[in-house]
């Protein structure tokens, strides 16, 4: 649809000045399925050439090993459960081309800088932040330094695992959460028993 990704403007910005400052390369990354990106129309392909936005084609949207979803969702169903919208960016763990990297939803507008998101994310520390609503993390920003291990983590942990509105992805919990919070059985959940639920045994796997 349009208008669509209606901040590259600022991104663009911000990117412009953090290459500046740190006399590197700073791409604007899109993340996006084949079958999604076979669909962009010459509107949207021209926004993306007017910002110089690379295009990364991801070849899943669920961990291919995962075989949970809600009852009433089925793989291809484009409405009723959030977990493709959300694991798709689990993509971004892969980057490695990158020392570092920073997924932002598309309605997030920068304020001010973000080099210092970056740079510290480039010393190996995961940056996440919690939510508005109770939830430990939202999966709407992240910063890491990528490492394709970090993905086939990500992918080994949807092996046999399952959710629970009582116990989590894999019984790893929803601590610090007093219980089930929003997103839990999408990706708020799932990233965050797979970075920060260490103790618990599928975790660990």
């Amino acid at each position: 649809g349009w208008p669509w990704l209606t901040f590259l403007d600022s991104i663009s910005g911000q990117a412009q000045l953090l290459a500046s400052r740190s006399n590197g390369t700073v791409d604007i990354v899109l993340l996006i399925p084949p079958k999604d990106a076979q669909r962009m129309s010459t509107q949207q392909l021209n926004w993306l050439a007017k910002y110089s936005v690379r295009v990364v084609e991801v070849p899943w949207t669920l961990p291919p090993a995962l075989r949970w979803w809600p009852k009433d969702w089925w793989p291809g169903k484009p409405d009723g459960w959030c977990g493709p919208m959300d694991l798709v960016r689990l993509h971004v763990f892969g980057l490695d081309d990158y020392d570092a990297v920073a997924f932002y939803d598309q309605d997030v507008e920068f304020q001010g800088s973000v080099a210092e998101v970056l740079l510290c994310a480039s010393t190996g520390r995961f940056l996440s932040t919690s939510g508005g609503v109770g939830e430990p993390l939202n999966v709407g920003f992240f910063a890491l330094r990528p490492d394709k291990r970090l993905l086939r983590a990500a992918e080994i942990f949807a092996e046999g695992i399952t959710f629970d509105r009582t116990t989590g992805w894999g019984g790893s919990g929803f601590k610090p959460a007093g219980g089930y919070f929003i997103g839990a059985e999408c990706g708020q959940g799932y990233l965050h028993s797979l970075i920060y639920q260490r103790h618990s045994t599928k975790a660990q796997e």
